[in-house]
């Protein structure tokens, strides 16, 4: 196995990516994850601006508003299918339905004009092992004219089987409230309603179209009993919640994917200021469920 480095002048089509996944379909996550070798996977696409309709069909859908600069998450969805031809490249060890999405880390450094030509490299980071099995970093890196204006951190989580046998035979207790609510109160509390399309409407947009978040029938042959929504979608609908909370400047946008948000449903989401920057989260109506927690500070 050897390091893969592949350049792109324009968004790669998913097809390839697609036709792979369902080949690889029967790949199984190994039980001694220690010793699995992951390559050092780098991909690049040449600048390449938004598409203005599907920059449009995004803010619809998360609830951004119009303006000159792209929503501080939308720059991943640009990414997007240099991440999808990363975890079905036929060099990474893993099936791309293995692994969970658990943590997003954004930095922006300045805002990124809705005309800026935008150029991405992306690379994996060496696995790291855990208690619960083995993480991955995905790694984006974005630049215009040469200058680094933005960059994300996806990790991932491959459960060891033996790991994923115990998470789900425990019982789930109750989640924590988000930081600080109980004593500074609430700054915003707002009921999000995300329809049971939101899952194929948000995979027309960033190309996502992993079978658990289309249809409760494909997401039953995963082990779920209804569909769930991306986790980008749900932090992208948060960011745009609280957008006029957010730091004018450069940010650090720290999330962590918590539960599923099963489709159809009704969330809350809330937030608290704190000092220059602001936390929030997304839970179940019934408050049950954490689904996501994140913090948004100036950098």
């Amino acid at each position: 196995m050897g390091d893969t480095r592949r350049v792109y002048e324009r968004p790669p089509s998913l097809v390839p990516a697609w036709v792979r996944a369902v080949a690889a379909g029967s790949k199984k996550t190994p039980s001694d994850l220690a010793s699995v070798a992951f390559p050092r996977l780098e991909h690049e696409l040449w600048p390449t601006k938004a598409e203005p309709k599907v920059l449009a069909r995004y803010r619809r859908l998360c609830g951004f508003v119009d303006g000159p600069w792209l929503p501080v998450t939308f720059p991943q969805v640009m990414a997007g299918a240099l991440h999808i031809h990363m975890l079905t490249d036929p060099e990474f060890p893993l099936p791309a339905a293995g692994v969970v999405h658990v943590r997003n880390v954004i930095e922006q450094r300045k805002p990124i004009g809705v005309d800026d030509a935008v150029h991405f490299a992306c690379h994996l980071e060496p696995a790291r092992p855990t208690d619960k099995g083995i993480e991955i970093d995905l790694v984006t890196k974005a630049t215009v004219h040469g200058e680094l204006v933005w960059s994300s951190t996806i990790t991932a989580l491959a459960r060891s089987p033996q790991v994923a046998k115990e998470k789900n035979a425990k019982v789930k207790g109750a989640d924590p409230a988000l930081p600080g609510a109980a004593t500074t109160g609430a700054a915003r509390s707002t009921l999000v309603r995300v329809p049971e399309d939101t899952g194929r409407k948000y995979a027309a947009i960033a190309g996502d179209y992993n079978p658990i978040h289309l249809h409760a029938t494909t997401a039953k042959l995963f082990g779920f009993p209804r569909a769930i929504v991306h986790g980008m979608w749900s932090l992208a609908r948060c960011v745009a919640e609280c957008e006029d909370d957010l730091p004018p400047g450069g940010m650090r946008l720290d999330c962590q994917f918590r539960r599923p948000v099963f489709l159809p449903t009704t969330a809350v989401f809330e937030a608290v200021h704190d000092g220059d920057g602001v936390r929030f989260a997304l839970r179940s109506k019934d408050g049950a469920t954490l689904h996501l927690t994140a913090t948004a500070v100036p950098t």
